[in-house]
């Protein structure tokens, strides 16, 4: 990462700090565990004052309608959504700022409306530019209306489109009369509503529905309330920043508002859909990390380019044109896994009060920014992934562990960007938002952290407090769900032989190994192979380095239909990532004496393996079984992965063994663990709610459904969306109003109160299985919407409703319009909030495995009303998992076999063809696999070169030596642990009143 990692001292198990050269004893990490445990949930920063809620309330109502008026005043500039980039659920900063990323819709991808799509923005990653920036080219239809804007070498300039930004900005805020009511304006070119301020997150996914399946909050007194007066604030531009950066402060606060300004923060940006080539990240990632489908999800997010310069002290050849990339939705996708809660949560709830402080009692923390620690925080996760290391009893370690990693990169001033190996967040992400600082800056700021830690050992409390039974509870279930997964594991005496260490008969081990994988395990592999095609089909195309494999291919065999290419791209693939684990950056290991006479022999490991693999892949492409396989089942060709990868192990134990088995072992032991987990994840993923509220937003836009006659319909129907609308109508007193913007230009509006809903003269009920009483009373037919079954296991994690901590997040009607948008739950139900690491929830794994044993011994850790609660909720779920079961069993038994014959056209169970009279494959692994084949040149998804500095890189001479290679996680921890997942609080149902 930049800098020395922090280690344990060796005299014990203490930690040692090599950036601050602090030792930490077990009783002082004990002390400061309870210590960090206060500060979390009684610290006053992090306290919210809802006169301070309502006045912030206040200025993002302010930013909307300068926001709106930029759009009405120039068009180009338009946004139709406010993208916040704090989400809700984890906005634990202190302080008063807001932060926004204004979406330029008119050059992004996708386009609001197909049909009316304007220009396409083009990125140019320029060999020799500074990493982690680019430049941009236009053409197209509509093009001609950006040519102010464009160099004379072609390219867009980010100075002016920021210059013209600002000043649209200004005019916005000193005319009054650009912005009438909220119900006068254009909801489908501009953001005026509260439901349309959503994450990034949120917005990757509405982009990916059809506008006329798009439904959006806004407030029932749209016709009689205004948007607040620029002229009643005191609004002024902070200069000499990357970002537009306002200072806003109320001049008529009427008993609400803050003693000091608020700074709102505005960044221009210009979406994309794809991944940029230069990124190091998901491609430093192994698939036998625990989280690997997390970090695919976060890179298919797609990002932003911003107007931001590079760093004076970079070379850039064309400054004005050059752009900076983020990433929100990736960071924001990595942030909701955990919950405020869980230690990752906490860990870096901490770390901000610590910034905090050192900001608010001294003169320094200005170049340490909240991104900076975030930054840390995901290196730590990426390297640490082991179960027993992110316990509540760790949270200590992991604050000063990150601490002191921060005052080495504040003396050292580099640390590499998440993303981007060469971009240096310590130079171009400063907490100040200035341009440049000095040298004295990082050093006092290192100076300032390091007296605080120092501060840490000499305050300590002498005793530390008992930890919290819920906690005591999660640490035994850890223990629990461990002892379940080593009795799952292969006997002690029989694991070697079962790894393929050892034949067994005469077709060879590389057989008995790959039988030894279960069909969830090959069913998560697939998952893990299809996440790392979707990825990389993603990625721009580049010129870069491949292995020396990559390029030889016979030419007899035709690559695009042929089985035995996609067997090769999949194993080419895993054969580059053992290679690149295992070497790490030592590229060059000498395993032959070099002699005077021609080389017969490989010099080094690496071309001893690609020899050796060569000659697999060689096997591989001319072997003639592989034609018959079953490419549609995708766990049929992970099979056949695998075995060939063990074969390879079996037939090349001096190369490919050594390299190649450490890589599987951890590969068989992750896919053991994370299979259990694959049924959540997936269950997750699932959009039948958002189908199922697109649908109605597509039957009202086309006038064949009245708006309360299908919330009622979908109601009694069992969709949580419909039950949020009518929750939120009865809270509030003007009920809401639903927006629909199916085409540009066309805005619906409806308003749903509780009075026009009339739930009682409906002949339904909602029964427990959510079923209809009498068909004879039903409003809509079937045909509206389809009816809707929520999985039981629902009932130990809220995921569609608002929870009672969420619901006192909301003190305003405006946070409750933003926060409780029916598409906001929908989408924020598809993300984790998990309290331990991993893809899953303990608790679900072992409901899976019925394990309702162990869920109820370690439920007498809680109090006596905690624990009764439990129980109960245990022996429920208990019952509804056994119910299935016991219900086939005696229908069966009682009913007689049916005598009615239906025919069936055998033609329908042949399979689907294409009209070239292949199979069609495109939902496989297969598929997936030769679409990107055929997109691009490509042999391999995994791309070296990424661990390599670029050659013709402009690099700043703080870069004399290459950044710590952060893929090195711990090669000696084979078996994978998870962590804790029961919730604090108990879920409770949302009664509807």
């Amino acid at each position: 990462m930049g800098c020395g990692p922090s280690s344990r001292a060796q005299h014990g198990k203490d930690l040692k700090l090599t950036g601050s050269n602090l030792i930490f004893t077990q009783g002082q990490l004990a002390a400061l565990n309870s210590y960090f445990s206060d500060l979390v949930d009684n610290s006053e920063c992090f306290s919210k004052d809802p006169g301070n809620e309502k006045s912030l309330v206040l200025i993002e109502r302010l930013i909307q309608r300068l926001v709106c008026g930029v759009g009405i005043l120039d068009s180009r500039f338009s946004s139709k959504f406010l993208i916040t980039l704090e989400p809700h659920k984890l906005n634990n900063k202190p302080g008063n700022s807001l932060s926004y990323l204004v979406r330029l819709d008119e050059l992004s991808s996708p386009s609001l409306y197909p049909e009316t799509a304007g220009p396409t923005c083009h990125l140019v990653e320029p060999e020799g530019g500074p990493q982690g920036f680019a430049r941009l080219r236009i053409s197209g239809p509509g093009s001609e209306n950006w040519a102010e804007f464009v160099s004379s070498q072609g390219y867009l300039r980010r100075d002016k489109v920021q210059e013209r930004f600002v000043e649209l900005l200004a005019q916005s805020a000193a005319r009054s009369n650009v912005v009438g009511r909220p119900c006068e304006v254009d909801e489908s070119r501009v953001c005026g509503s509260p439901g349309k301020v959503v994450d990034a997150t949120h917005l990757h996914r509405l982009l990916q529905s059809s506008a006329k399946e798009q439904m959006y909050y806004g407030t029932g007194e749209s016709y009689s309330k205004k948007f607040p007066d620029p002229r009643d604030f005191r609004i002024a531009i902070v200069e000499g920043c990357s970002c537009v950066r306002l200072r806003v402060g109320m001049i008529y606060s009427r008993d609400i508002g803050v003693e000091t300004d608020v700074e709102v923060t505005l960044v221009l940006g210009i979406g994309f859909t794809s991944w940029p080539s230069s990124a190091q990240f998901p491609a430093r990632i192994d698939l036998t990390h625990p989280e690997c489908l997390l970090y695919h999800q976060a890179s298919s997010t797609g990002f932003f380019v911003v107007p931001a310069p590079p760093h004076p002290t970079l070379r850039c050849d064309d400054r004005p044109s050059t752009w900076q990339l983020r990433f929100p939705a990736a960071e924001q996708t990595l942030a909701k896994h955990y919950s405020a809660g869980s230690v990752p949560g906490r860990t870096l709830t901490v770390l901000r009060a610590l910034l905090h402080d050192l900001r608010s009692t001294t003169n320094g923390g200005h170049v340490l920014s909240d991104y900076m620690v975030k930054t840390l925080l995901w290196f730590r996760l990426e390297e640490v992934p082991i179960l027993a290391q992110w316990t509540h009893d760790k949270l200590a370690i992991h604050v000063l562990t990150i601490a002191d990693r921060l005052v080495t990169a504040l003396r050292t001033q580099r640390h590499p960007s998440y993303f981007f190996p060469w971009f240096n967040i310590m130079l171009n992400s400063p907490g100040g938002g200035t341009l440049h600082y000095t040298e004295e800056d990082y050093t006092h700021d290192a100076e300032l952290l390091t007296y605080y830690l120092r501060r840490l050992t000499d305050s300590s409390p002498a005793l530390a407090q008992c930890c919290d039974p819920w906690q005591r509870m999660e640490s035994a279930l850890i223990a629990k769900w461990s002892d379940v997964i080593n009795d799952l594991t292969p006997p002690q005496a029989t694991r070697s032989t079962r790894l393929s260490f050892y034949p067994l008969s005469s077709s060879g081990y590389s057989t008995i190994a790959a039988s030894q994988y279960s069909i969830r395990q090959l069913s998560y592999i697939g998952q893990l192979l299809r996440s790392l095609l979707i990825v990389r089909s993603l990625t721009l195309t580049k010129s870069s380095s491949l292995p020396t494999w990559s390029h030889h291919r016979h030419s007899s065999q035709p690559v695009e239909n042929s089985h035995n290419e996609d067997l090769i791209f999949l194993i080419s693939s895993i054969l580059e990532q053992a290679k690149h684990a295992y070497l790490g950056t030592s590229r060059l290991i000498t395993t032959y004496r070099r002699t005077s006479g021609p080389r017969t022999k490989p010099r080094t490991v690496c071309e001893a393996y690609d020899l050796a693999a060569n000659r697999l892949l060689d096997e591989v492409r001319i072997n003639k079984s592989s034609q018959e396989l079953d490419v549609t089942d995708d766990r049929a060709v992970v099979r056949d992965v695998i075995k060939w990868l063990y074969h390879g192990v079996d037939s090349e134990k001096k190369t490919l063994a050594p390299v190649l088995r450490p890589y599987m072992d951890k590969l068989f032991t992750v896919s053991h663990e994370n299979c259990w987990y694959t049924t959540e994840w997936n269950r997750r993923q699932e959009s039948d709610e958002i189908k199922a509220l697109g649908k109605f937003c597509r039957l009202v836009s086309d006038g064949k459904i009245s708006v309360n006659d299908g919330i009622v319909d979908a109601y009694y129907k069992g969709w949580s969306w419909a039950e949020s609308i009518i929750k939120t109508s009865s809270e509030l007193a003007d009920g809401v109003e639903l927006i629909l913007t199916p085409a540009s230009g066309k805005v619906i509006r409806h308003r749903v109160t509780d009075t026009k809903l009339d739930l009682n003269n409906v002949g339904m009920s909602r029964s427990l299985g959510r079923r209809k009483v009498s068909r004879d009373g039903k409003i809509l037919t079937s045909a509206t919407l389809p009816r809707h079954a929520k999985p039981f296991r629902e009932c130990l994690k809220s995921r569609l409703n608002r929870s009672k901590e969420d619901d006192e997040l909301l003190t305003t009607s405006h946070n409750i319009l933003k926060n409780a948008n029916p598409m906001v739950l929908t989408m924020e139900a598809m993300h984790r909030y998990g309290n331990h690491r991993g893809i899953g929830s303990i608790v679900h794994a072992l409901i899976t495995l019925r394990k309702f044993s162990v869920l109820q011994e370690v439920s007498g850790m809680l109090p006596e009303s905690d624990r009764s609660q439990v129980l109960d909720e245990i022996q429920r779920v208990s019952k509804e998992v056994r119910r299935p079961r016991n219900l086939a069993r005696s229908v069966s038994a009682r009913i007689k076999p049916s005598q009615i014959y239906r025919s069936t056209n055998e033609l329908s169970l042949a399979p689907v063809e294409d009209g070239e009279g292949n199979i069609a494959l495109d939902e496989t692994l297969v598929g997936t696999c030769r679409q990107v084949r055929v997109r691009g040149s490509y042999p391999s998804v995994f791309n070296p070169a990424f661990f390599r500095a670029p050659e013709t890189e402009a690099i700043s001479p703080m870069y004399a030596d290459s950044p710590f290679r952060q893929n090195k996680l711990s090669n000696e921890n084979e078996m994978m642990h998870l962590m804790r997942s029961t919730r604090r609080k108990q879920i409770r149902r949302n009664d509807i009143t």
